[in-house]
Order: C-alpha cells, then sequence, then structure tokens
C-alpha cells in the first residue's frame, strides 16, 4: 500500500482532450468487434424482424428537488472562482482536481482509477466520507482515506465492504457564489426578469430533457427487444475480449503511469474482468452491437453524409476540438476509423429500427 501511495503522489498528464472526446463517442460499438486476425470467433447472428416493435414512453416527472438542484448548478457557473495555492486548505464547497486509487480487500476497486479528475467537495452518498475526509487538507498534498463502502454500492460483493482511497488533490478552486435572488444573477441567466420566470425556464427544460431521456429509454427497450428475438449468444471469450480492451483504453495508461508492474496491472484487469455488472453491460453492447450490423447488412443501410457531419460537429463545435486535430485522432488509430465507420452504420440503422416502432404513453398500452 505505501508504495500505491508514493506512484499517487506523482504529477502525471492524461490523455489529450481531443483523444479523450473521439474515443468516447467510438465506444458506442463494442471494441471487441474490430477483431481482425485475433482468435476471437464472432457469432453468427440472423437479423430479427422489425415488426411488431412497440415501445413506452415514460418521463420522469419534476420535482421541486429537481428545480433547486438546477438553480443550484447555474448558482456553481456563475461562482467567480479563485485558485487556491499549494498548501492552502481545501474547504466543503470547493472545486478539486484530484488523482484516485481505490483500494477494497487487498484489491484495485474496479473503476476507482481517476486521473486529473474535477469534483465538487460535497457530501456524495455513493462513497459516504469520501468528499468530507479531504476538508482541511492541504492543496498539492496526497490524501488517505478510509471509508466503508455503503449497502447500495453497485458492486454488490463490496457492499459493506472497508475501503481505502489514496488521493493526490492536485488543485483546488474557492467558489465565491452569488446571490440566486438577485437582479445580477437573474440577469446573467437570460431566463426571464424574475426568479419565479427563471423556475418556470428551468421546469421547461428539465422537461425537455426528460422526454429525451425516455426516448432514449425507449430505444433501450428496442433494442433489448431485438436482442432477445434474434436470440443473440455470445461467448465468454469475446466477453473478456471487450472488457479487455475497454480496460487497455480507460484505465492501463493511467496505471502505467503510475509505474504499476505487470502483475498488478494484470490484477487491475481482472478486476473489471471479474465484476459481474461490468461482464452484464459488456455483453449487452456486443449483442445490440452484432444484431445492429445484422439488420443494417440485410436492409442494405448504408453510412449516411448527415451522420459524420453531426458526429463532427458533435466533437469540433465551439469550445470544442478542430476538424484537423479530429482528423489526426483518426489518421493515427486506424482502429479508430473503422469504428467511426461502424458509429455511422449502427445511427442510420438505429434510425431505421426506430421508424418502425409504434410508441405508446405510461401506462395506456396503446
Amino acid at each position: 500500500m505505501d508504495q500505491k501511495k508514493d506512484r499517487s503522489e506523482s504529477s502525471m498528464s492524461g490523455l489529450p482532450t481531443e483523444d479523450v472526446q473521439v474515443k468516447g463517442l467510438l465506444n458506442k460499438i463494442p471494441a471487441a468487434l474490430a477483431l481482425d486476425n485475433a482468435p476471437v470467433k464472432l457469432p453468427e447472428v440472423q437479423a430479427p424482424s422489425l415488426e411488431g416493435l412497440t415501445a413506452e414512453l415514460s418521463p420522469r416527472p419534476i420535482t421541486q428537488d429537481d428545480l433547486l438542484e438546477r438553480l443550484a448548478e447555474l448558482v456553481r457557473e456563475q461562482a467567480q472562482r479563485r485558485v487556491r495555492m499549494d498548501g492552502e486548505i481545501v474547504a466543503m464547497g470547493d472545486e478539486v482536481m484530484i488523482d484516485t486509487l481505490g483500494y477494497a480487500q487487498g484489491r484495485l476497486l474496479p473503476f476507482s482509477v481517476r486521473e486529473n479528475a474535477w469534483a465538487l467537495v460535497n457530501p456524495d452518498p455513493l462513497l459516504p466520507g469520501f468528499f468530507e475526509a479531504m476538508v482541511g487538507r492541504q492543496v498539492g498534498l496526497s490524501v488517505d482515506i478510509a471509508l466503508t463502502l455503503p449497502s447500495d454500492y453497485p458492486v454488490e460483493a463490496l457492499r459493506g465492504a472497508s475501503a481505502r482511497f489514496l488521493v493526490d488533490v492536485k488543485e483546488a478552486r474557492e467558489l465565491a457564489l452569488p446571490d440566486p435572488q438577485s437582479a445580477a444573477f437573474i440577469a446573467s441567466l437570460g431566463r426571464g426578469a424574475t426568479l419565479a420566470e427563471v423556475m418556470r425556464h428551468l421546469g421547461e427544460e428539465i422537461a425537455h430533457e426528460r422526454t429525451t431521456e425516455a426516448e432514449r429509454d425507449a430505444r433501450e427497450q428496442v433494442l433489448d427487444v431485438l436482442v432477445e428475438r434474434a436470440k443473440v449468444e455470445v461467448p465468454t471469450a469475446l466477453v473478456d475480449e471487450e472488457i479487455r480492451r475497454r480496460w487497455m483504453e480507460a484505465e492501463r495508461p493511467i496505471l502505467q503511469r503510475k509505474a504499476f508492474e505487470a502483475d498488478e496491472l494484470q490484477q487491475a484487469l481482472d478486476a473489471w474482468l471479474q465484476d459481474p455488472l461490468t461482464r452484464a453491460d459488456a455483453a449487452r453492447r456486443l449483442k445490440i452491437a452484432l444484431v445492429m450490423a445484422a439488420i443494417a447488412r440485410r436492409d442494405q443501410i448504408q453510412p449516411r453524409r448527415e451522420d459524420l457531419d453531426s458526429i463532427a460537429g458533435l466533437l469540433t463545435g465551439p469550445a470544442k476540438i478542430p476538424r484537423e486535430e479530429l482528423k489526426r485522432v483518426l489518421q493515427s488509430d486506424p482502429s479508430a476509423q473503422e469504428r467511426l465507420a461502424n458509429v455511422m452504420i449502427h445511427l442510420a440503422t438505429l434510425d431505421h429500427v426506430m421508424s418502425k416502432v409504434k410508441f405508446t404513453a405510461a401506462g395506456t398500452g396503446a
């Protein structure tokens, strides 16, 4: 453990922003499907029928807490920020940039590895005591945080387990929050002349987001039905390969920069491979991608120029990466090029599938 702490204290840099953005988009398609000559045989999948597809649209209701939470987010966005110097004390409500390594039962916690991650120092129900332990600590130093994982922790086998997090507090910013009832703050939002008008606009914005969320959930319902119709089974080796490739993109580079040795890297990968939720998610994504590819072949779906423009716009819009950087990332990574082509076909096929779906309102069945 002491060796790990030494590693966490070193200053490390992450991937360039443009690489992260592109890879995040390409992760919509399982990496393991671009296997070339790898020794994992893809299963043969028959495209399922698109007849009789239905999905329920049920946006989540908006509560007063939702409105207040959104207002609090806007207050933080408008806050005046002062960078704390090394040696200054972290306070509740600060923003911090941290590196983290989490351990439980003598092993690295899956998905606990973070580098240059910004977070708000406020209580987090998923990790009770984690951010509270940073209060009063000095910027630029490491924090060794011991806590008990809660009863609803996502990894069932670790619920109630003792955990230890090694955290580098690399930067911190003090926030001076504006008065949400002040005329200056209300005017800065551009959502009305009074707080009541602002809240009404926020309700409309959240309602739109909830509708989009409901549409996304409906798509997931449809995809699960198609997987069931196709009766797709993916071999264990393919699930392993998908998880391995995801781990190699997301976690291995960070651990290598922190000088983890080969056996420790293998232990970290094993933690991903043995996590039931990770395996279930990987298997589902593989099944969906295989079914959509089968539908695309049967129905002769072709990539659309508008999908490429949409993807490029998503990545290269205002304040995002320049188009030349997107081109550089794709040219430097042949597998990224292949996955981009798959993303485009996937998007076109998804639109094709959803055009066949009959939507129902919650509780109506019609």
